[in-house]
């Protein structure tokens, strides 16, 4: 969070089956501070999630996700 100033998180959908719920969200924001080691660039960042979560007397107990992450970082590692 602190790497990402403006931080939001826009969700796209989110579907329940069962004790999973699955949501498909846009995490964006201003690359204003230090970001896995690389210095601020001022870009606009985004990086698209897609989560699974168990859930069990209201608590995650499980969790998988896929995200953009790494791609943006190597983005950002190849404009340094």
């Amino acid at each position: 969070r602190p790497a990402l100033e403006g931080l939001r998180v826009e969700i796209h959908e989110q579907l329940v089956d069962g004790d999973k719920v699955t949501t498909r969200k846009t995490i964006s924001g201003t690359h204003s501070g230090p970001l896995f080691g690389i210095e601020p660039s001022d870009q606009r960042l985004t990086i698209d999630v897609i989560d699974i979560v168990r859930v069990r007397d209201g608590q995650y107990v499980e969790h998988w996700g896929l995200n953009t992450l790494a791609a943006v970082i190597a983005r950002l590692r190849e404009g340094s």
